[in-house]
């Protein structure tokens, strides 16, 4: 897989245009567009699809029914991008793209939904530098980055959810889905080309579950071909949990030649083998085999990835940087995973999408049925998930609720909280379907799996269930087609059953990779210790040292979850450390 760096400069000085434009080529950039009020600069081979005059979209783009990505497009689908600001990208095509559209003195910024590509913005004196990643900002102006630790706060309480706002001063992203428009009259405005609201409206809806099911498969298998059509032969991270899976079997649908590996941990609640190893044999695909554990070469520096928020977890960092190598050793040009399928196939448990059922009357007659299989699924009886679906639909004109996480953060940290949970998908509930907002809400924490995956350890790794069409398609099913059995993602089960074992296709538990994350905090409290508690984050009064390292210092077993949120605030502390180094 190529490099993604790209660097833009609109409305920049003549003088700060050909300095930029020196420091692009010296970094190894081809020069795409100089001209006066725009440059652009990218990775040589990153793809590119001109516009002519009317601007350029970089990276790579797709549209249903073609096979690969868009090489060239014909003079009425260029002028219709252009004649709608890019809003017709958002509608007609998906991918992982940056487009940079021109309209007189104004030029339009398109990122695509779920898209891979990132683009980080600053803006000075008029001028605005957009570009792939804090190096590439950096590159342009020369100034080392400062933490805005208040957004730093904001994020560790949001978790995955990500802001327009980085924890960089600063800087900002064009988010997916979103245009930003920059005039030299009227500054910079932004507003969403795509929103997952558009999808569930009660005329989007598929009210046969038959049809949703079958297109729900077609979509799947279209959206990995198209997504690893430039991929020679991938390396599947197969755990033999539903997602992966169901990525398993559509990577064998398309034809593709591809391996799997499975990556166990010392625990049984972290084995998943003979699960990987019924899915492997069905398809006929090699498997390997390989434990997380083993020894971590600078644990301090797993989780120092220069993104623009401290999202990046320090054991995952390790578990794609070992597939990585694996991949290399199997000659494998590419690691896949089925991240986010929980989000895109709805894996609810709570009792909102019986709460639709009360409030669409297409699923009135699922109800009771909906309640047994919630119930089920959450041990709870089905008249209490009845009882909680009323009360859901009486309070379904308020927007779903963000969880907030404010442990082990100060004082002052936590009086930050207002909009910490704001989202403008959360936000708008124009539906008033809760079980619609809940799902809704799933794929704003998704946005990070696609958005911060570039970088570090994830570089090469796609996660090709995270597709637009397919998330669309997921938007437009009903909740409670998501539920059969006391198993949720059931549309998807359904999907895939006759491609799959049937004990995979249908299974309930899940591994889970605690034991592993639990040793790493064993083996390296005194590093946690160290980092926290003469830090960036304890120097800047963001969280609250004495229970931090009453934890860490404590010789017994570690109980409870609290582990888990200090290795959270380290890799934040790693992340912080990273960013101002340089």
């Amino acid at each position: 897989m190529i490099r993604a760096r790209y660097l833009a400069g609109i409305h920049l000085s003549p003088g700060d245009q050909v300095s930029i434009l020196h420091r692009a080529r010296n970094a190894g950039l081809k020069i795409l567009t100089d001209r006066p009020g725009f440059m652009l600069a990218t990775d040589d081979g990153l793809p590119v699809l001109a516009l002519g005059a009317l601007g350029v979209v970089v990276g790579e783009l797709y549209a249903p029914g073609r096979s690969g990505h868009l090489e060239a497009l014909g003079p009425d689908e260029i002028a219709s991008i252009a004649g709608s600001a890019g809003r017709r990208l958002a509608k007609a095509y998906w991918g992982d793209y940056v487009a940079f559209l021109h309209a007189g003195d104004e030029t339009a910024i398109v990122r695509s939904p779920f898209g891979r590509l990132p683009c980080l913005t600053e803006k000075s004196a008029g001028a605005f530098v957009a570009a792939s990643d804090l190096d590439m900002l950096q590159l342009a102006s020369a100034i080392p980055p400062g933490l805005d630790h208040a957004a730093i706060a904001r994020q560790l309480m949001a978790g995955s959810m990500r802001h327009a706002r980085t924890c960089i001063a600063g800087v900002e992203e064009v988010q997916g889905g979103d245009r930003l428009t920059i005039s030299a009259r009227d500054g910079a405005r932004r507003e969403a080309l795509w929103s997952p609201w558009t999808f569930v409206q009660p005329e989007r809806a598929i009210y046969d579950e038959q049809d949703a099911v079958t297109r729900l498969r077609h979509q799947a298998v279209a959206c990995i071909r198209q997504r690893t059509s430039r991929i020679t032969r991938p390396l599947l991270m197969l755990s033999g949990g539903l997602d992966s899976s169901v990525t398993a079997a559509c990577l064998a649908e398309s034809g593709r030649d591809f391996d799997c590996l499975n990556l166990m941990t010392a625990s049984a609640a972290g084995d998943e083998r003979e699960y990987a190893r019924s899915v492997a044999g069905h398809l006929g695909r090699r498997l390997v085999e390989r434990t997380m554990e083993g020894e971590i070469g600078g644990f301090e520096r797993l989780a120092a990835v220069r993104l623009p928020r401290p999202v990046a977890r320090s054991f995952e960092q390790h578990l794609y940087s070992l597939s990585g190598r694996i991949a290399e050793e199997m000659g494998c040009d590419a690691v896949i995973d089925g991240g986010a399928g929980d989000n895109v196939f709805g894996s609810l448990q709570s009792a909102s999408p019986a709460a639709d059922c009360l409030l669409d009357p297409a699923g009135s007659r699922y109800f009771r049925r909906l309640c047994s299989d919630i119930g089920e699924l959450a041990h709870a009886s089905r008249w209490k998930v009845a009882w909680r679906a009323r009360r859901r639909a009486l309070a379904a004109k308020r927007p779903y609720r963000w969880q907030l996480d404010t442990r082990f953060l100060s004082a002052a940290a936590r009086e930050l909280e207002a909009g910490a949970g704001a989202h403008p998908w959360i936000d708008d509930n124009s539906v008033h379907l809760p079980g619609r907002a809940a799902h809704i809400a799933m794929l704003v924490a998704a946005q990070g799996v696609a958005e911060d995956g570039p970088r570090g350890a994830k570089s090469k790794v796609i996660s090709p269930l995270l597709s637009q069409p397919l998330v669309e398609h997921c938007l437009s099913v009903p909740s409670w087609f998501w539920f059969a059995g006391g198993r949720n993602r059931a549309a998807a089960r359904r999907a895939f059953e006759g491609y799959l074992p049937h004990e995979i296709a249908w299974r309930r538990s899940k591994g889970a990779p605690d034991s592993f994350v639990i040793g790493l905090f064993e083996k390296h409290r005194a590093t946690l210790r160290d980092y926290l508690a003469g830090g960036l984050l304890a120097q800047a009064g963001t969280i609250d040292l004495v229970p931090i390292l009453k934890i860490i210092d404590d010789p017994r077993p570690v109980g409870g979850t609290g582990y888990g949120r200090i290795m959270e605030i380290f890799d934040a502390e790693v992340w912080a450390r990273e960013v101002t180094s340089r």
